[in-house]
């Protein structure tokens, strides 16, 4: 049986549900975009302030397994492993600041940017 995509109440549901599913779990239900997508200047300008800082390279060892699994995973949501992996460690830094106050204090005390 084919899935059929769910009706969203809003943008924010819909994009929540794209950011879990692939549009190749719906064949036949995502056609062909005719014409060309303008993204809104405020979006543009939103999404730049985002991304200002700088990446840096880092080197770090992981197991061959849990790469496959990341590239495995980002597959399905769309998107590449390494942005992935970046979401997921920056999700966990988070995660730490909020769960001990002490850090949080560090942070702010090193003027560091929470992104």
């Amino acid at each position: 049986m084919k899935k059929k995509i769910p009706e969203f109440k809003s943008e924010k549901e819909e994009a929540n549900f794209w950011s879990k599913h692939s549009p190749l779990d719906y064949p036949g239900e995502v056609g062909e975009i005719k014409k060309p997508f303008e993204f809104a200047i405020d979006l543009l300008k939103r999404a730049s302030k985002e991304h200002k800082e700088k990446k840096r390279l880092l080197t770090f060892r992981m197991e061959q397994s849990q790469i496959l699994l990341a590239k495995i995973i980002a597959k399905r949501r769309g998107d590449n492993y390494q942005s992935l992996l970046r979401k997921w460690i920056r999700e966990g830094i988070y995660k730490e600041i909020k769960g001990n106050p002490g850090i949080e204090k560090d942070v702010r005390r090193q003027n560091l940017r929470l992104v």
